[in-house]
């Protein structure tokens, strides 16, 4: 199989990944960068930003109320699909900044699963890469424990991508990022439930914001 010599190649085009390949190619380094899906990791496109966008769209229903006390006639039902819709315009927008950085800072991108062979290679669908340094910024990704009925649970991941409303929705564990989903979907018109392990939701932090987050 052929190969091709890198200074640095890099596992994963999220935040990290991209950054360190981009400050290694501005110091003269020849970079490569793998992707087996989007480039820009978590943060962009399963993370911080689709969630800002739906709390941002789901935030309207309580700025609708807080208007009719103040005499306004306001009504208005989401379109989900269309803050679904307008939620992916954003991220394909993101990913193409991404894609011309990467472009721009002269690093290579190769679109594909790669997987180490040894120290200095690695192989992408039968093609062998050889680098001097290769950095893993592969990031993580939710694992649902095998249990019955598992089958019929999504992760925030899913969550993200729900294309309709259900009517009610579980959500297990009383973390920041349970409890923002927790705010969106109960926003949108679906009855949630949280299901937590101890007395409290927000365990590590402050206790006045703990003690408001969620009725007893």
């Amino acid at each position: 199989m052929p190969s091709e010599d890198f200074d640095l190649f890099t596992i994963g085009a999220g935040s990290g990944g991209v950054a360190a390949s981009r400050r290694a190619a501005s110091h003269g380094a020849k970079v490569a960068i793998a992707e087996s899906v989007r480039v820009g990791g978590t943060c962009v496109l399963r993370g911080c930003v689709p969630k800002k966008l739906l709390v941002y769209g789901s935030h309207f229903a309580e700025e609708i109320e807080d208007a009719r006390g103040f005499g306004w006639e306001v009504t208005g039902r989401l379109d989900w699909a269309k803050l679904i819709a307008a939620k992916d315009r954003e991220l394909d927008r993101l990913n193409s900044v991404y894609l011309r950085m990467l472009r721009d800072s002269g690093v290579a991108l190769i679109e594909g699963f790669a997987k180490l062979v040894d120290a200095h290679t690695v192989e992408i669908d039968g093609r062998r890469i050889r680098a001097k340094h290769i950095l893993i910024a592969t990031g993580g990704k939710p694992v649902l424990p095998t249990i019955p009925g598992i089958e019929h649970a999504i992760t925030s991941d899913g969550a993200l991508d729900l294309k309709a409303l259900p009517k009610s929705m579980v959500i297990v564990g009383g973390g920041y990022i349970a409890l923002e989903f927790s705010s969106i979907f109960a926003a949108a018109g679906v009855a949630v439930t949280v299901v937590i392990r101890g007395d409290r939701v927000l365990r590590g932090f402050d206790d006045d914001i703990r003690a408001i987050s969620l009725p007893s």
